[in-house]
C-alpha cells in the first residue's frame, strides 16, 4: 500500500460500498484507475453466518468482480462509534494510501444499522485528521496527506433529496451486471435466506432505476459533494 490511490470508497461492513457506488468503481476501474474500498468493520456477527472468514472471502470475490482492491480494519461491528481510535485508524490508511477522491457512506438509516451514519462522523474526521501536521509521532511516522475531493454515496432512496444541494449522478448503464454480481458474491447475506435474495436485487434495480430516470440513463448512482461538478468529475479530477 506505498502507491497513491486514485479513489477509495469508505464502508461501514462488506457490501455497503457495493450497494451504494459499485457500478460507478466498476466503471472507474476498467477506465484504469486504482480503486480501493476500506471496511471499517468486517461485517460480523451477522444473521446468516458463523464464520466471519466466509463474509471475508465473500467480500475478496465483490472486489475481484469490480477490479479493485480491498482493506478490512478491525472495528466492531454492530458497535461502531465515532471515536479516535476509529478516527485515527481510517486516518493512517488515508496517509498511507494517498487517495485523490474519497468517498463515504451518506446519512442516517433509521430502519437499518447506526454503524452507518458513525462511519460518516469516522469518515469526515479521518479526512481532517489526515492532513495535520506535528502529528507524525501518532502516525508511525507518515507525513500528513490531504485529500482535496471528498464526496458521499447513499445506499436507499429514501436517504435521496432533491432539495439536497450539490448533487450528481455516474450513468453506471454498462456496468449494472457488475454490479449485481459483486453484490450477489455476498451468498452468505443476500442467499442465505428467502427474505434478502430477490428483494436485494429489486431494491437495487429500482434504485438504480430511479436515480438513472432523473438524468435520461437506464441505471445510475447518485452522490453529494461539496462542490458543484460536472457528470464526468471524476474524470476530470483524475486526470
Amino acid at each position: 500500500m506505498n502507491k497513491s490511490y486514485d479513489l477509495i470508497a469508505v464502508s461501514p461492513h462488506p457490501d455497503d460500498a457495493e450497494i451504494g457506488c459499485g457500478g460507478t468503481l466498476a466503471l472507474l476501474s476498467e477506465m484504469g484507475y486504482r480503486i480501493a474500498i476500506v471496511d471499517l468493520t468486517n461485517g460480523e456477527p451477522t444473521p446468516f453466518n458463523d464464520n466471519p472468514q466466509v463474509r471475508i472471502d465473500e467480500s475478496l470475490k465483490a472486489a475481484n468482480i469490480l477490479g479493485i482492491e480491498r482493506v478490512t480494519l478491525d472495528l466492531p461491528n454492530r458497535e461502531l462509534l465515532d471515536n479516535i481510535e476509529a478516527r485515527m485508524k481510517l486516518a493512517k490508511v488515508f496517509r498511507k494510501m494517498r487517495p485523490k477522491i474519497v468517498i463515504g457512506m451518506q446519512g442516517m438509516t433509521p430502519k437499518a444499522s447506526p454503524d452507518h451514519y458513525q462511519s460518516q462522523l469516522i469518515f469526515d474526521a479521518s479526512v481532517f485528521y489526515s492532513r495535520l501536521s506535528k502529528w507524525e509521532h501518532l502516525f508511525d511516522g507518515m507525513k500528513p496527506w490531504r485529500i482535496h475531493h471528498i464526496f458521499y454515496y447513499y445506499t436507499a432512496r429514501e436517504l435521496f433529496t432533491q432539495a439536497q444541494p450539490m448533487q450528481f449522478t455516474i450513468n453506471i448503464s454498462k456496468h449494472f451486471e457488475t454490479k449485481k454480481k459483486a453484490l450477489l458474491a455476498y451468498e452468505s447475506q443476500f442467499r442465505a435466506h428467502p427474505s434478502y435474495n430477490p428483494p436485494i436485487i429489486e431494491w437495487i434495480e429500482g434504485m438504480g432505476r430511479y436515480f438513472g430516470s432523473l438524468v435520461g440513463c437506464a441505471y445510475a448512482e447518485i452522490f453529494y459533494g461539496s462542490t458543484i461538478l460536472e457528470l464526468n468529475l471524476f474524470k476530470q479530477i483524475l486526470g
